[in-house]
């Protein structure tokens, strides 16, 4: 019976796997995102489709699963460090949109004839944005380190943070004993408590050992046993799975071995991840949505319409661009997975009816579906809207002639701004980041605030008589846009770029940059040359070999760079 039984359940993951590369393939031929074909996947073998996974048991632990080892690698490659740069768009823009979401949706809920209580639970559930969707679509953009997507991980941040006193709080909305505030409070400090114990002492400590094992095997299982001992602490404590997940990545984050860890944690977390999205197309009731398609896609459409608005209204609270708030709103248009976990706390309440609990799953999962075409209209729309409202520009007018812009004033761009008062050239600043500008306007820097997508910033700056403009964001759409643009004011400015990747050098080319520097190649040179440097390599030597590493570039490196090369007798 048990070979039978293994037979069987090696067919069903047969099946699962060849679907699943079928309509991935094939969106892929139609440039679709890969998460559309894991959903439709979900969908096709769940219990409603051909039900080769038919016990929503199985579902509910893949997709619970799948969130634990996301939210880990999260953690991980974020750092409590870097979470405290962030930590006023996570408090501020956070609290905002979920608070302006509620008090939008609320009033209509009471009005559609919902009582009070269910109103509130309605604004909370579509408060709540899919961290899984949209940090892999970003992600796979290359756009984390861009002002919309550093936003919009922030906002989600404590969304998921949020989730834990919100499932407390649903049984004071139903008129149910919960446990007291100040047993909710005891037990968030000693979660705490215990973190920050095992950050400081035990991790490292443990970790420490294992390494000096050099067992890559022990090595994964101690990093399995942090993810899921913590995780399994905080689910014990009364609080998230994935929450816990996430602190242990941002303990893990702390120490020297964070990326050996992400790198075992890695495959793992792209298995489970992807059958996260199709444990959630798994949830999709299409008898229901056959029954009911107009109320479930025309409450889909509205929930994106309601959260683009009110999180592009939060984010213009706190003081990001018009642009960027536009794309924020537009990534965070969706219904999220942690609102299922407050969705099913609601039913098992009596808050939400059966009926009601299928529509909103329904509902939630084509959100998620359509977020992909939502995020690519926002990318589309974005920029116009921007153009269309009037920009936020903050400092002086500069009348400057012949003189460099800088967009972005981080490490590289202190390096322009270095370079021109070496050279006693003027130049001007643009810069996004307000506490950035104020400091240092402060120390005397011709730097303003605004957004240089608009044209009207780069104008404020001088782009007309401009000589040069170089623009070191990490953002590749807001690049891309201000490169067009300033070719359009300027058409003789001489442009550098930055960029994170080689392979969008040519793009930046064709779109009017006149030099482009790809951090990916420097490094690589870098590389080169602290490995002639190692094997004693004559400093006389040096430049012409630098030199020709650097026209052989990265396409095809053994022929070029050979003929140019010298001879290994004249290295010595």
């Amino acid at each position: 019976m048990a070979e039978v039984s293994t037979e069987f359940l090696i067919g069903k993951i047969i099946a699962l796997l060849a679907l699943s590369i079928l309509l991935i393939y094939f969106g892929l031929k139609v440039k679709m995102p890969t998460i559309i074909g894991f959903l439709a996947t979900g969908i096709l073998v769940g219990p409603n489709g051909l039900g080769l996974l038919s016990d929503p048991e199985q579902v509910e632990a893949l997709s619970e699963l799948g969130v634990v080892l996301l939210l880990f690698t999260i953690g991980l490659e974020f750092s409590i460090q870097s979470l405290l740069k962030i930590k006023r768009l996570v408090m501020q823009g956070g609290s905002l949109q979920m608070l302006i979401c509620v008090a939008f949706v609320t009033p209509v809920a009471l009005i559609a004839g919902f009582p009070l209580n269910k109103a509130i639970l309605w604004g909370l559930l579509f408060s709540l944005s899919s961290t899984a969707i949209v940090l892999k679509l970003i992600q796979e953009r290359g756009e984390m380190d861009s002002s919309h997507g550093r936003g919009a991980f922030a906002v989600l941040i404590f969304q998921d943070l949020a989730v834990v006193p919100l499932v407390l709080v649903l049984p004071l909305l139903a008129g149910v004993k919960g446990d007291p505030i100040l047993t909710v409070l005891i037990k968030l400090v000693i979660i705490a408590a215990l973190v920050t114990i095992l950050a400081i002492w035990v991790v490292p400590m443990l970790m420490r050992k294992v390494a000096q094992t050099k067992s890559n095997e022990l090595f994964m299982f101690t990093v399995a046993l942090v993810c899921l001992g913590t995780a399994f602490l905080t689910a014990e404590a009364g609080l998230s799975l994935a929450l816990g997940a996430f602190m242990a990545g941002l303990v893990i984050a702390g120490s020297p071995y964070a990326y050996q860890a992400i790198g075992s944690v890695m495959p793992m977390r792209d298995i489970f991840t992807s059958l996260f999205f199709v444990s959630i197309g798994m949830m999709m009731d299409i008898s229901s949505l056959i029954n009911n398609p107009g109320l479930t896609i025309g409450l889909a459409i509205g929930v994106m319409l309601v959260n683009v608005i009110t999180t592009t209204l939060a984010m213009k609270f706190t003081r990001l661009s018009n642009r960027v708030a536009v794309l924020i709103g537009f990534s965070l248009c969706q219904v999220g997975e942690f609102a299922f976990v407050l969705a099913k706390t609601g039913g098992g309440l009596k808050l939400l009816s059966e009926f009601e609990l299928t529509v909103f799953l329904n509902m939630a999962v084509l959100t998620m579906a359509m977020t992909p075409l939502a995020l690519a209209l926002g990318r589309y729309l974005a920029p116009k809207l921007a153009d269309m409202a009037k920009p936020e520009i903050e400092g002086p007018k500069f009348q400057c002639k012949d003189h460099a812009i800088v967009v972005g004033f981080g490490v590289a761009g202190q390096s322009v701004a270095r370079a021109c008062r070496l050279l006693n050239r003027p130049y001007s600043i643009i810069d996004m980041n307000p506490g950035s500008v104020q400091s240092f306007a402060k120390l005397g820097e011709p730097i303003i605030y605004g957004d240089a997508v608009n044209e009207h910033v780069l104008e404020h700056v001088g782009i007309h008589h401009a000589a040069m403009l170089v623009v070191s964001i990490p953002d590749p759409l807001a690049t891309k846009r201000i490169i067009v643009m300033a070719k359009t004011l300027n058409p003789n400015i001489y442009i550098i770029a930055r960029t994170r990747f080689l392979l969008t050098k040519d793009i930046l080319i064709k779109l009017g940059a006149d030099s482009v520097v790809a951090e990916e190649f420097e490094a690589a040179i870098r590389v080169f040359e602290t490995v002639m440097t190692f094997f004693k390599v004559p400093a006389e030597k040096m430049p012409p070999l630098l030199h020709a590493a650097r026209e052989a570039g990265p396409v095809d490196f053994r022929q070029p760079i050979e003929a140019s090369l010298p001879t290994k007798s004249n290295l010595k």
